[in-house]
């Protein structure tokens, strides 16, 4: 066995399967000196990093029971018009942590629309 299938089973064994995705395009980027090595090492990295942060949220969903996932842009505007929708999506900007600003929101659960 050469040292390219090795490197495939010791990545499927560590299971990090982005780097094992993209290994090929980057070697390829390696060969073509479109890339470095620390470059490529790190972006690859990088991959498994991100894995991990998306994993560690969706543990953190399931173990505080939300039924499902809303991101800003899944909330229907149309059902409460008197929202403004620009103030609203301006909070994924996080401004209001810079300024120490809080936010409320207050209303009855039933007007929640449930998927």
């Amino acid at each position: 066995m050469n040292n390219y299938n090795k490197l495939i089973n010791n990545l499927e064994i560590l299971k990090l399967n982005r780097i094992k995705e993209n290994l090929d395009k980057y070697i390829d980027l390696i060969n073509h000196k479109e890339k470095n090595y620390i470059d490529s090492l790190y972006e690859l990295t990088n991959l498994e990093i991100e894995v991990m942060k998306e994993k560690k949220i969706m543990h953190s969903i399931q173990f505080a029971g939300f039924p499902y996932i809303k991101e800003f842009e899944d909330f229907d505007f149309s059902f409460q018009p008197s929202i403004n929708k620009e103030e609203i999506m301006d909070f994924k900007n996080l401004r209001f942590l810079e300024s120490a600003e809080n936010i409320l929101f207050v209303g009855s659960p039933e007007l929640v629309k449930h998927i």
